[in-house]
């Protein structure tokens, strides 16, 4: 009998602490479920890559908040990030484009040589190597992009290889949400 009454109050217990959690991430008082910026944001750069004839300068927090920025997440040996790579490069071409990267599960030797062989469409690169990043924006999975608002709100996260089509019927009309968010 004492056994019957000590689970079903663990398992009330339980219900009431699962409750709360859930209750305080949807009233925003906790948040699990939103993905945004590390506090401490601030990476080096990854050595050896360079961006406009300059060597390429690694992502801070305060880069997210320069207007609207997308940051693409992405590894050397991924299949999906490779066929990606000429939708990049093009999309970098565009005026106004602030196209960062963020090398996954990678070295920076390995991203550095993919880059410097396929051509670097980021304006800012690092590598995620303590998944900082990762972690606070709630990532799964490569490649992923995400469209940040000048105030360093995500806006959108498009998972798996960019397209013409997807960035035509994604990726743009989230960039022009996001000049409009805070």
């Amino acid at each position: 009998m004492m056994h019957r009454r000590a689970v079903l109050g663990l398992a009330g217990v339980g219900l009431l602490g699962a409750g709360a959690v859930v209750y305080a991430g949807q009233t925003g008082r906790l948040d699990l479920f939103t993905p945004q910026l590390p506090d401490d944001a601030d990476l080096g750069p990854i050595p050896g890559v360079v961006h406009g004839g300059t060597p390429v300068r690694g992502l801070t927090r305060s880069a997210f908040f320069n207007g609207v920025s997308l940051l693409n997440v992405w590894a050397s040996w991924c299949p999906d990030c490779r066929s990606e790579h000429s939708v990049l490069m093009t999309l970098a071409e565009r005026p106004g484009i602030q196209l960062y990267g963020l090398a996954a599960d990678d070295t920076n030797a390995n991203a550095a040589r993919y880059l410097n062989e396929a051509g670097n469409p980021y304006s800012r690169l690092s590598l995620d190597g303590d998944r900082r990043y990762q972690r606070a924006l709630k990532h799964r999975g490569i490649p992923q992009t995400y469209v940040f608002s000048p105030g360093g709100n995500v806006v959108e996260r498009i998972s798996g290889a960019l397209t013409p089509a997807i960035v035509e019927t994604r990726l743009l009309p989230a960039m022009d949400k996001a000049r409009f968010s805070v």
